[in-house]
C-alpha cells in the first residue's frame, strides 16, 4: 500500500512538472515572438500569431508584406533560441501600412 502511494506520488510529480515545462515553453517562446515584432513598428498590423505548448509558432503575415521584411523577421524567428520551429505564411488580409 505504502508503495503504491509513492508510486502515485511521483507519477502526479512527473506530469506537474512535464506541465510547467510546457507552459514554460509556451510563455518564453510567446514572449520572443512579441519581442521580435515589437522591433517592428505597426507588427500588430501585419501579423498574428499563436504559439503551442512546446513553443512552436504558427505567424500569418498580410498578403502584401514587402517580401524582404517578410524574409527579415521570418529569419530571426528561425534563429531564436526560444522557439522551437516556425510555421508561417502570407495569408493574412492586406495592411494599410505597406
Amino acid at each position: 500500500m505504502k508503495i503504491a502511494i509513492n508510486v502515485t506520488v511521483l507519477a502526479v510529480a512527473i506530469l506537474f512538472s512535464i506541465a510547467v515545462q510546457a507552459d514554460d515553453a509556451q510563455f518564453t517562446a510567446d514572449s520572443a515572438v512579441a519581442d521580435l515584432l515589437f522591433d517592428y513598428d505597426g507588427a500588430d498590423e501585419f501579423a498574428s500569431y499563436s504559439v503551442n505548448d512546446s513553443g512552436f509558432v504558427e505567424i500569418t503575415f498580410a498578403s502584401n508584406i514587402p517580401d524582404e521584411l517578410y524574409s527579415e523577421i521570418l529569419e530571426r524567428l528561425r534563429n531564436n533560441k526560444d522557439i522551437d520551429g516556425v510555421l508561417a505564411g502570407t495569408s493574412g488580409p492586406s495592411c494599410s501600412l505597406f
